[in-house]
């Protein structure tokens, strides 16, 4: 869990950056309001412009991910968290599914299950994490 302990000078621009946890429902018409969540502390952050859409664009699909493939229900819940770490701006996208990763037989190129893929060419960092209750996907931007 994020606490306001986490709180961290931001190098470059001298300014607190405070973490925020921030809860959805599982819910395609939510996906705006995850982007936004993504959108504000990229900016509050310091990150380029650039930088900012390839947030936005890692949060909505890890929501959507999270949404189509971790959730039972629209009302299934949704946690998203967000922090500085070593300089470093943290993604957190909570669901209550269990990942399984797809390999892909020899010579496929499947249709869907490249999200993380897609993930990887936008952010610096990207790790899928099981827990008791769901599944864990964290994603890192360095400015």
């Amino acid at each position: 869990m994020i606490s306001r302990a986490h709180a961290r000078i931001t190098p470059s621009c001298g300014s607190v950056f405070t973490p925020r946890v921030h809860s959805i429902n599982a819910d395609l018409s939510r996906l705006k309001e995850a982007r936004d969540f993504a959108e504000r502390a990229g900016a509050e952050f310091g990150l380029d412009g650039e930088s900012v859409y390839m947030v936005k664009l890692a949060m909505s699909e890890a929501v959507s991910n999270a949404i189509q493939h971790g959730s039972r229900s629209p009302s299934d819940p949704i946690r998203l968290a967000v922090v500085e770490e070593a300089g470093a701006l943290v993604f957190e996208v909570e669901d209550t599914g269990r990942f399984v990763p797809r390999v892909p037989r020899r010579g496929e190129v499947p249709e869907g299950g490249r999200g993380l893929d897609f993930m990887r060419q936008l952010m610096d960092e990207v790790h899928v994490r099981p827990l008791p209750a769901g599944t864990l996907l964290r994603f890192a931007k360095r400015r």
